[in-house]
């Protein structure tokens, strides 16, 4: 997620874009690589608490390889980010503080299938600002997934996340860890029915989800419904001032495809 915000309980799966010319070349053991060159983005992107320049590139490269039953794969990504930016309307930032920050990020997954799924993935991000708690990121996902000959077939999956900010890449400073399920089930040729579940562990607070999909040739229709702490915690709080999803509610989408 260091380009997108695509929230796993959104039924379209929508998300805002990003400026890029983005090539990759693929090898014919299915290794590849991908280069990428990002321009005019001004707009906080996946964790990102603080946005990029408009005017400067940003730029990145991935090499993915197979490995065992699976693959794995390393990527880098460079940013300037903007302090000035990130501040509310009227506010500078001290003349002592830089509000040009380098952005390097290093990231590390793989995923296998050994009869269940298998993934991880890893980021580690570092900036060049004078507010040490914001110098070194870490993001670290583990995760499973196995069908069930239920039914229809029941799709269970796993995830445990673990989000850390700090001074220095190899300490601990603020954390965040979250524990999510997930549970997939097709009723019918129309109707699907899922149910998501997060646990915060710093805060003891639980994130609770479940939406009844139907979907026709062109008309869908989804009746959602959630009971989530009115403090908000998952990723989304971090980038957008409004949360759908926080407290109790029922939602009713209509979906025309055309």
């Amino acid at each position: 997620m260091w380009f997108d915000q695509i929230d796993p309980r959104d039924p379209l799966q929508l998300t805002d874009g990003v400026y890029s010319l983005l090539g990759r070349y693929y090898f014919l053991n299915n290794a590849n690589i991908w280069l990428w060159f990002l321009y005019g983005n001004d707009q906080q992107k996946g964790w990102e608490v603080i946005p990029s320049y408009r005017n400067k590139p940003e730029y990145g490269g991935r090499i993915q390889l197979p490995f065992l039953k699976g693959e794995i794969a390393m990527s880098y990504h460079y940013r300037t980010a903007n302090l000035a930016g990130s501040l509310p309307p009227g506010f500078e930032p001290d003349s002592l503080i830089n509000s040009n920050i380098p952005e390097n990020r290093l990231g590390f997954d793989g995923k296998w299938d050994v009869g269940i799924g298998l993934w991880f993935e890893g980021s580690f991000i570092h900036q060049d600002i004078e507010i040490p708690l914001l110098r070194s990121k870490k993001l670290i996902n583990t995760g499973a997934d196995y069908t069930i000959g239920i039914g229809n077939g029941l799709t269970i999956m796993a995830e445990q996340f673990w989000f850390d900010t700090s001074e220095k890449m190899f300490e601990t400073g603020n954390s965040m860890t979250f524990t999510a399920l997930s549970a997939n089930y097709p009723v019918g040729i129309i109707d699907n029915l899922s149910v998501i579940v997060f646990y915060d562990w710093e805060n003891n607070s639980i994130y609770n989800f479940i939406n009844w999909g139907m979907r026709w040739d062109k008309i869908s229709l989804y009746v959602m419904g959630f009971w989530n702490p009115e403090n908000y915690e998952l990723y989304q709080n971090i980038t957008n001032d409004q949360n759908l999803y926080a407290g109790k509610g029922i939602m009713v989408q209509f979906v025309f495809n055309h």
